[in-house]
């Protein structure tokens, strides 16, 4: 996949309501779906924390966290782990649940554009744009990161 300038590698990741499109750089790993062990008295968005490679790692189900429900697990279900940005050294990566398998894509200006019917769907999401006349939500991962934090204390 040659790169051309003016052009970011990107990931899509397909949620039950959604997609977030993230920096290709943004996620370490994306691995198959596995039961996190849940934590008693956060809320229903954070999932729990699975383990990844020998890290307890928090696993973020995004769609209840922009206010949506989600539906059934998928069969195909996956986790994208991705490199957290605030240099907590204690949590260097947060999951996300991906209800398939994530593709990557190529974003430049010819194929993005602001979706003109926003919805509210919080803080966590920085942009709702059309990308190849498709829906996506660009998340704010620090603020996913500082709602974990929370969410832990």
């Amino acid at each position: 996949m040659n790169q051309t300038p003016g052009e970011v590698r990107a990931v899509l990741i397909p949620l039950h309501h959604g997609r977030l499109l993230l920096p290709n750089a943004s996620v370490a790993e994306v691995v198959g779906y596995q039961e996190p062990e849940t934590l008693p008295g956060t809320p229903d968005w954070l999932a729990g924390m699975i383990s990844w490679r020998q890290q307890q790692v928090p696993l973020v189900c995004f769609d209840r966290l922009a206010g949506m429900l989600p539906g059934d697990m998928a069969v195909r279900a996956r986790i994208a782990v991705c490199n957290a940005l605030g240099g907590n050294p204690q949590r260097p990566y947060i999951a996300l649940l991906a209800q398939s398998v994530p593709r990557l894509v190529r974003v430049s200006e010819e194929v993005i554009r602001p979706d003109p019917e926003p919805a509210d769907l919080g803080a966590a999401v920085l942009r709702q744009v059309l990308i190849g006349g498709e829906g996506a939500w660009i998340p704010d991962l620090d603020v996913v990161e500082r709602l974990v934090e929370e969410a832990q204390a």
